[in-house]
């Protein structure tokens, strides 16, 4: 179910070549082409004739867009964008679809995967429609600019185009990683009459409901499409999501994205684009919101939001009359002590399985100390499949060392009742997950009910079947939420398997009978081969390279210069420039612009740099509000300054290229920076309006060029291929130069 079909080879001209894709992909992931960098303007350039040689005419939105974001202060950040659109029109000129991927990049990732996968797989599509006849509903291909620095481009869209207004359904297309299957993951709400459309158009369709609680409740990422949706918008978004430790470096390149999840991405981006092109959008379909999920058959399985709670009453109903049943015999027995005892156990069981698990993943992190490096392993997956093992064998061990105290009918009764308030629990924190819990619950509800009244292989055999369809729903989801949530989170993971476990227990004693410590012998055994596995893959390599990171910052005011590094401590590459025992700080020059929790630090030789050229435009007085208009410079070329002022916040608008970036408010979050992307070699004016009887006396700028070539000196060592810049957020400078001057205004 997980792994993408093999390539399909159809006829040329009217379908999808995943071969012309991945050529598409090699242009555009040549190598990181974040906004305002060169190769940044090479990708729009290969876009825009790529597009003009199919014989469309694009449509350039080129503008300052900007959003402002709290931690909790509140910045704003900047960036000149360049969106790209293509309208394919339809036969009714009326509603559009719209199709959008981003062509921007990390800082320091080549973006095969994130997201040139996808804008690759558009301009294919576009391929195939120009040869196809009209559809009855115009297509807007949406290449969005900035999406890295805060989804800027789709906003620029939705808030100044005037194609916005035509979109009724939105198909939003991203990675998080570099293979696997396309996951929709997010629909726009109520979702009825979009999911099921999308069972019925795509190619092997994928889905969870529960990933998006995890996307946007526990990660708190966005994409484009949260602009989309914001707008009143209808849509989905769609990713694919293993391979994540090369998200957003250097590994995220061509040679690495899986052709066959490439090929995948766009067969569903064409089939989706026609059907909906085809659909009547001005008919409302059926009202309210379902759920979703696939079993390992492939199968996608539908079920109704506002529904989900007669399936949890369903199973408090025969909860109950299996308590009734059970209390009933407990005492004619008289062993009341043993049936208040069975939820005691069950806890005592996952708490032990919590325990060994964290002492695992400690131990991982103890033994393996460059682990501390990554955001996760290379080799995690090896790691999850041996939690598996390892809780599964730790589990079959506790429940033959408790056994004397479980009595079965009434451990499962405690185990059912659990299982049951984390069912409600999920129902309201995440009703797209109720499956998850509801349905397993469901079906061994059902297996103790029928328990009650059978006995020996009766029992036995529908104890097995119920328990397979437990594993048939939850294996799958909990495969899916380790990519999502990653390393980290497997020991809570391997609770939830545990607790499966527990649930499934009345299919397990047979086998315990059967074969004794064997079974638990066996899967620690598969565990300790996956351990071996990883261990072999535990190293750095050009393969699997360490990530590391290095800043020179210059103060021109104090003529002072460091080396800032993110790193837990220098490795081989880094010492050269940190030494072997740098001094650790949380608090200096540069550590406030980086927002790390600490930074190692060394003092350097200072190496004079140009200077931004920064000018008062005009300075006026006017309705009791004090204008102010600052031209600046870069001399260096750099795509990104910060600008700060003691008083920015008493700001009540600032405008940059003549566009309103800030209003104050009333949210009582102070103003801390801003932060403008895309300046090269271009002037920036900026606008500040303040009261009257304030003045900015004082501007001070930070200056960031990602690359040490203006500094780099012949005795150094050049990067190493077994090395990588550590992966890049657009507060963490990487490989990187900056420059803090103040400017007396």
């Amino acid at each position: 179910m997980l792994t993408p079909p093999d390539i399909v080879q159809e006829p040329e001209a009217f379908a999808y070549s995943a071969e012309r894709a991945l050529s598409h992909v090699r242009h555009i992931a040549a190598e990181p082409h974040p906004v305002g960098s060169p190769a940044h303007a090479a990708v729009a350039g290969y876009l825009l004739e790529q597009i003009a040689a199919l014989g469309y005419r694009a449509e350039i939105q080129e503008t300052l867009a900007s959003a402002r974001f709290y931690r909790p202060e509140s910045f704003v950040k900047a960036a000149r964008i360049k969106n790209i659109l293509v309208r394919v029109a339809g036969k009714t000129h009326q509603d559009a679809v719209l199709i959008a991927g981003h062509y921007d990049s990390a800082e320091s990732a080549p973006g095969a995967a994130d997201d040139g996968a996808a804008v690759a797989s558009m301009l294919e599509v576009l391929r195939i429609l120009k040869q196809s006849a009209p559809l009855q509903n115009d297509l807007i291909f949406l290449f969005s600019d900035a999406e890295e620095l805060g989804l800027l481009g789709s906003r620029a869209f939705v808030e100044r185009h005037p194609w916005a207004k035509d979109c009724r359904i939105a198909l939003n297309f991203e990675a998080r990683g570099n293979k696997g299957m396309l996951l929709m993951f997010e629909t726009s709400e109520p979702n009825a009459r979009l999911v099921e459309h999308y069972a019925e158009a795509a190619v092997q369709p994928f889905a969870s409901s529960l990933m998006f609680s995890f996307y946007k409740k526990l990660l708190h990422n966005d994409t484009d499409f949260s602009v989309f949706r914001e707008a009143g918008i209808s849509g989905m978004n769609f990713a694919f999501i293993e391979g994540g430790t090369d998200y957003h470096t250097r590994l995220d390149n061509p040679e690495r994205l899986d052709v066959r999840t490439l090929a995948l991405q766009g067969r569903n981006m064409l089939q989706l684009a026609r059907h909906f092109a085809d659909a009547d959008l001005s008919v409302p379909g059926r009202e309210g919101s379902l759920g979703y999920f696939n079993l390992p058959f492939g199968k996608l399985f539908l079920f109704s939001l506002d529904d989900h709670f007669p399936l949890l009453a369903t199973v408090v109903l025969l909860v109950s009359f299996l308590l009734l049943a059970i209390a009933e015999a407990v005492h004619r027995r008289r062993r009341i002590g043993h049936y208040f005892l069975q939820p005691g156990i069950f806890l005592l069981q996952i708490g032990l399985i919590a325990l060994i698990n964290y002492a695992f993943h400690a131990g991982l992190m103890q033994v393996y100390g460059n682990y501390r490096r990554l955001p996760e392993p290379y080799n995690a997956e090896c790691y999850f499949f041996a939690a598996c093992g390892l809780t599964t064998a730790s589990f079959m061990l506790l429940h033959a060392g408790l056994r004397r105290w479980i009595e079965l009918r009434e451990y499962a009764a405690a185990v059912l009742c659990i299982w049951l308030a984390a069912g409600i629990y999920l129902a309201l924190a995440f009703p797209g997950g109720v499956f998850f819990t509801g349905v397993p619950g469901f079906m061994m509800a059902v297996a103790w009910t029928f328990g009650l009244f059978l006995t020996g292989m009766g029992i036995t055999l529908i104890a097995g079947l119920c328990s397979a369809a437990v594993w048939i729903m939850v294996a799958p989801t909990l495969y899916l939420a380790h990519h999502a949530l990653g390393f980290h989170a497997d020991p809570l993971l391997m609770a939830i398997v545990a607790a499966t476990l527990a649930l499934v227990s009345p299919a397990l004693e047979p086998l315990y009978h059967a074969f004794g410590r064997k079974l638990p012998a066996l899967f620690l055994a598969a565990s300790l081969i996956l351990l071996i596995r990883a261990d072999r893959l535990a190293g750095f390599s050009p393969d699997r390279p360490q990530p590391d990171s290095i800043v020179y910052a210059w103060d021109s005011a104090s003529n002072t210069a460091r080396w800032l590094s993110y790193d837990a401590e220098p490795d081989d590459w880094t010492r050269q420039f940190l030494g072997s025992k740098p001094e650790v700080s949380r608090t200096g020059i540069f550590e406030d612009f980086v927002h790390a929790e600490r930074l190692l630090v060394r003092e350097t030789a200072p190496v004079r740099l140009a200077a931004p050229d920064v000018s008062i435009a005009e300075e006026r007085l006017l309705k009791e509000k004090n204008y102010l208009d600052v031209r600046i410079r870069s001399r260096r070329d750099a795509p990104l300054i910060r600008l700060k002022s003691p008083n920015l916040d008493e700001a009540v608008q600032i405008y940059a290229d003549s566009q309103l970036i800030y209003q104050k408010d009333a949210s009582g979050s102070p103003l801390e920076f801003i932060e403008f992307h895309g300046l090269g070699s271009e002037e920036a004016e900026f606008g500040f309006v303040l009261p009257a009887d304030e003045r900015m006396k004082m501007l001070e700028i930070i200056e960031i060029r990602r690359d040490l070539d203006e500094i780099w000196q012949k005795n150094w060592k050049t990067r190493p291929e077994s090395t990588i810049p550590r992966r890049a957020w657009s507060s963490l400078p990487v490989d990187a130069v900056i420059l803090r001057r103040f400017y007396p205004l």
